[in-house]
């Protein structure tokens, strides 16, 4: 099967873009340029990421923080997504567990200060600069926990390596287990207070059921959104493929099946958020500003991963569609109206296609 159809999903949640989005983009790609250029192998490789705009996931998930802090947010994310990139390319970090563990205890080392680091090892040097403008904005207990959160994302990150490396594919807990490390949860949640000036350190079982609920959207949302380059990559943790080669669900059935779950959590999270907002915290204003911030994140989240070419190819520019047929084989997919009817082996039946899907935001 070469192309399947992407559902509505049901965008519940706010989506804004910051005042300066543009501004920050693009002083975030030169940050990215300068302290993390030398991580490309070429000039190339680099424009090539340039171009998938992650720099505006800091200005669509934290929309409503000062400049400074939106751009240290947009920094951070850029700094976790080269990681991420060459995690999924077997010519880099990907090529080999054991050199990434190395790599990842360096940055580890680096951020805790226990040596000088090695200035010809960028992520370290990006590392250490992006901690000195973030650090001052935390608290004592927030400051544990980043760190707490890097190491978990960069462990995330190993047991992917190792599952793609071993062609091994996980079972839905251990694999949403493991994407609750790799997809930065721990990182995003301290990210959305580092924007909204507050600190939630402690209230983790005040928050659980916010907390479960947010991740598992954002985490399927990605996996769904993010598959023709999954699937290009060969990669194994992610809920489609675990769908697909453990569940046997074909690849149309586990679109539907994912589709419904983004729902589930979605509208699960909202009652879980006006549980907290009407009960006897939801006067605080601490918690009000971080649950706005997490409608924003969940929201941005979705909205990035609809317009990046990060995951519909070099060259994709996004005209506002968020529903269609998408190709799993051209060089840059767009949302179509139709499926591709050059031959019927390219499209999985399914009696929920017959309508002809709606081609604009909710």
């Amino acid at each position: 099967m070469t192309e399947f159809f992407l559902p509505e999903l049901p965008r519940l949640l706010p989506v804004a873009y910051h005042p300066k989005a543009a501004q920050i983009e693009f002083r975030s790609n030169g940050w990215v340029r300068s302290r993390l250029g030398d991580c490309f192998a070429s000039e190339e490789d680099l424009l090539r990421y340039l171009r998938q705009r992650n720099g505006l996931y800091g200005p669509l998930t934290v929309p409503y923080a000062d400049e400074q802090r939106a751009l240290d947010v947009a920094d951070w994310y850029q700094y976790v997504t080269v990681i991420d990139s060459f995690v999924s390319d077997r010519s880099a970090l990907g090529a080999d567990e054991a050199s990434a563990r190395d790599a990842f205890a360096e940055i580890m080392d680096d951020f805790h200060g226990d040596c000088g680091g090695r200035e010809d090892f960028p992520y370290g040097v990006a590392g250490k600069e992006l901690w000195r403008r973030i650090s001052p904005g935390l608290s004592p207990g927030q400051k544990r926990r980043f760190a707490g959160a890097l190491e978990a994302f960069l462990h995330g990150c190993v047991t992917e390596i190792r599952f793609k490396l071993t062609e091994r594919v996980p079972d839905y807990e251990t694999c949403m287990t493991v994407r609750l490390e790799s997809f930065g949860c721990d990182f995003i949640r301290l990210m959305t207070e580092y924007a909204a000036g507050v600190d939630m350190t402690g209230l983790d079982r005040l928050l659980a059921d916010v907390h479960k609920h947010c991740m598992r959207q954002m985490i399927i949302v990605n996996d769904l959104l993010s598959w023709r380059k999954e699937h290009a990559q060969g990669d194994k943790m992610t809920v489609v493929r675990v769908l697909i080669e453990r569940g046997g669900l074909g690849l149309q059935q586990c679109v539907d099946r994912l589709h419904e779950l983004v729902g589930h959590h979605e509208n699960a999270y909202i009652v879980a958020r006006d549980r907290m907002l009407n009960g006897p915290h939801g006067t605080r204003a601490d918690i009000r500003a971080y649950l706005n911030g997490l409608d924003h994140l969940i929201g941005g989240s979705a909205e990035f991963e609809y317009l990046t070419p990060r995951y519909f190819g070099d060259g994709y520019v996004w005209d506002g569609s968020t529903s269609g047929w998408i190709s799993l084989t051209a060089p840059v997919a767009r949302f179509r109206a139709r499926p591709n009817t050059d031959t019927d082996t390219n499209v999985e039946s399914s009696g929920s296609r017959a309508a002809t899907p709606s081609m604009t935001r909710s």
